[in-house]
């Protein structure tokens, strides 16, 4: 299938995600209790791909939620593998958890309902969409995909197989949801515009010197759709200071990182997370550009309302999110509790009554919902992001089609709305 017959438009990109977002799934077999699966009441059995730094960290959130039993993990690293495996064989003080260098080898698991992927940006389409195809249920750290295409197979993938799927930004609504209300009940009037701040580096190139490969690590298998690159120890560290994040081939820099939370959660606050930018308009680039961002406006069309979102790279780091609206301004923290909603609004919220991402999730695989961070909202913020990251490559404005998934008129552009995925890790996307 080639990239052009993979595409669908926007206007059923939207139809099957915010409209189905609140509706109930169809009930599967497993979820009912038959063939010796679970029941609604007992443990959702998941296992772990990726343990690097962010790994640990998800699977810590996994352990500590009694609605999910642990039963394998899933590294190419065998130390990484190793010590993932013993962590959860402590957590339950047996032997139980088996370990797979290869992630085709677990997805052959029957007993197995979810997938919980930490792995690099660069495998998190293909790994989703087959996890979907091998009728896994799927947790997904931000940002969700690499490239404006993956957005659109990844979202695909999760509707045409009927799987629960959420993107993992806890912090949309842990960190920013308290603002929701206040935005959506017109406390500060109309929103016009909106701010959020990430002045980390952009993702770069890369040249550095071949190395070693440490033993029981398979390089080939860490790179997967990435190009092929000699063994370095800066291109695979999961370090949040640099590492792979920073790196075009693996990742799309902390603008795409960080700024999945703060801008994922500005969308959900102005309520447009269901929309994509129609224009990318960058600043002019500073002496330190590409290695600082010069600052860059998204604009977004809201039923004729237009909004303009700013990629702020000067300021505090403390405010985050600012809001600009008709009446006044409404910022991170600073404005908590000083500015109260103006009258009771609809928002979506985690599922359930829960409280942080995992029981979301865990509420919404047991009773087949869409979770509050459902693929779509979390394609829409990755998406907005992979724009701003082309457009500041570009160097110059940029105009999108959502409809058709690519840029009007800039066909120098157009080349990084997907990416070559090397051999044999194409995504096959059925």
């Amino acid at each position: 299938m080639t990239q052009q017959s993979k595409r669908i438009s926007r206007r059923s990109f939207i139809a099957a995600g915010a409209a189905a977002a609140a509706s109930p799934l169809v009930l599967s077999s497993s979820v009912l209790g038959r063939d010796g699966v679970y029941a609604p009441s007992e443990r959702i059995v998941t296992a772990m791909i990726g343990y690097g730094n962010e790994g640990r960290s998800i699977m810590g959130g996994f352990l500590g939620d009694q609605s999910f039993h642990v039963v394998a993990v899933c590294d190419c690293y065998k130390k990484h593998l190793n010590e993932g495996i013993d962590r959860v064989n402590k957590h339950y003080r047996n032997s139980d958890c088996k370990g797979y260098h290869k992630y085709e080898e677990l997805y052959e698991r029957k007993d197995v309902d979810a997938i919980a992927i930490a792995a690099p940006d660069h495998w998190h389409t293909k790994l989703s969409v087959e996890a979907c195809q091998n009728g896994k249920d799927v947790y997904c750290e931000k940002p969700l995909t690499l490239t404006p295409m993956e957005n659109r197979q990844i979202v695909a993938a999760a509707r045409k197989y009927n799987r629960v799927c959420t993107s993992g930004s806890q912090r949309v609504m842990q960190d920013y949801g308290y603002m929701a209300p206040v935005i959506q009940s017109g406390a500060i009037g109309e929103i016009t515009e909106a701010y959020f701040f990430e002045s980390r580096p952009l993702a770069t190139e890369f040249y550095g010197p071949e190395q070693p490969i440490p033993e029981g690590f398979d390089w080939d298998r860490w790179l997967g759709p990435a190009p092929w690159g000699p063994y370095n120890s800066n291109r695979c560290s999961g370090s949040y200071g640099g590492g792979w994040r920073l790196l075009w081939d693996y990742g799309n820099g902390f603008l795409a990182d960080w700024g999945a939370h703060k801008l994922g959660g500005l969308l959900y606050c102005a309520g447009i997370d269901h929309l994509e930018p129609v224009e990318i308009i960058p600043q002019k680039s500073t002496g330190d550009y590409p290695v600082m961002p010069p600052g860059l406006t998204l604009i977004y069309n809201n039923n004729g309302k237009i909004i303009k979102v700013h990629h702020a790279v000067s300021g505090s780091h403390d405010f985050h999110v600012r809001f600009v609206g008709t009446e006044g301004t409404y910022e991170y923290q600073k404005d908590r509790g000083r500015i109260l909603p103006l009258k009771p609004v609809e928002l979506r919220r985690y599922n359930g009554g829960t409280t942080h991402i995992h029981a979301d999730f865990a509420y919404s695989v047991k009773n087949r919902l869409r979770p509050f961070q459902d693929f779509f909202y979390g394609a829409t913020t990755a998406i907005a992001l992979q724009l701003a990251n082309i457009a500041y490559k570009c160097q110059r404005p940029l105009k999108w089609d959502a409809a058709k998934t690519q840029f009007i008129g800039d066909e120098q552009a157009n080349r990084f709305v997907s990416r070559p995925k090397r051999s044999p890790y194409e995504i096959n996307y059925k």
